[in-house]
């Protein structure tokens, strides 16, 4: 029965996702839309990649796509992703930090989330020995890279009146209304998102990266952790919201947080509940400041 809950909130998450980005992206719709549909197909073929080179396998649901992949899984990675970037760009940061800070908010998540889900069987590393309660450092390497080359490729924008290329946000996307725009998003940020993620996923071939010693593994977490909760405290004045919507993006992985608490306490694994409760620090400092301040 437990099992069920992780389909659900694939389901939640997504569909959250859409709402705000309907509300959030009223002046481009469509754009904003494109985005999430270009997250869920980015998911999705990351996946199939992961799954057919043998790095690892789901638990059947009644949606596999091509087979092997649960259509729950990437309309997580939607609400994720799109919630993670969403929440660094309200902290109004500089490009390489905004990109470096959505990366380690979903991150910190990860931390969590991927040892409960291993536990209960949702997925199986093919990998005996991971590092880091039976997973591999790879693992947590490729969500590190993931919103990385999403951001890069579908931010990235050609600047006519400086004649060079510049990483965009999300709202100067939106207010860039152009078919051209549309266009690019729709058969080209997916390819250079993969081609970038596979690009920085060279150095997992470096010899004893894969599966790190478990204590590199713990600093790299903390870091993570530590950092993304820094970050999210300093720069706590500029999460004031203006209306109810931009609680969702905090909800959204405050939902999925402590839904593999409520898993990992069913299923008898306290001290996985708990570490979840702690990487998730992020993300309840995101709400509780969302929550506390409005302009």
């Amino acid at each position: 029965m437990l099992e069920i809950l992780p389909i659900i909130t694939g389901f939640i998450l997504c569909g959250l996702a859409v709402v705000h980005a309907l509300l959030d992206g009223s002046t481009n719709r469509i754009q904003r839309l494109l985005m999430l549909a270009t997250l869920f197909l980015y998911g999705i073929l990351l996946e199939a990649i992961g799954i057919t080179t043998g790095n690892h396998y789901y638990a059947t649901e009644p949606i596999m796509i091509f087979g092997i992949v649960p259509l729950s899984i990437p309309l997580a990675w939607v609400g994720i992703i799109y919630s993670a970037i969403i929440i660094s760009e309200r902290l109004k940061l500089t490009v390489w930090m905004r990109i470096l800070t959505s990366s380690l908010i979903a991150l910190s998540l990860d931390w969590g989330m991927d040892p409960i889900a291993v536990e209960m069987g949702l997925w199986t590393w093919t990998y005996t020995g991971g590092s880091f309660f039976g997973i591999p450092t790879f693992n947590f390497i490729g969500w590190f890279i993931i919103p990385i080359a999403y951001q890069i490729s579908y931010n990235l924008s050609w600047i006519k009146e400086k004649k060079r290329f510049q990483i965009l946000n999300i709202s100067e996307i939106d207010n860039h209304d152009s078919l051209k725009r549309k266009i690019y998003t729709i058969f080209l940020v997916v390819p250079l998102g993969l081609t970038l993620m596979t690009l920085m996923g060279l150095i997992t071939l470096i010899p004893g990266v894969y599966n790190l010693p478990v204590i590199i593994v713990i600093i790299f977490e903390i870091l993570t952790v530590g950092v993304a909760s820094m970050i999210i405290v300093l720069k706590r004045q500029n999460l004031k919201r203006v209306n109810w919507i931009d609680l969702i993006p905090p909800i959204i992985l405050i939902y999925i947080t402590y839904s593999y608490v409520f898993l990992g306490f069913m299923a008898s694994q306290v001290i996985l509940g708990v570490h979840i409760l702690i990487t998730g620090s992020p993300l309840t400092l995101a709400l509780i400041f969302i929550l506390l301040k409005k302009k």
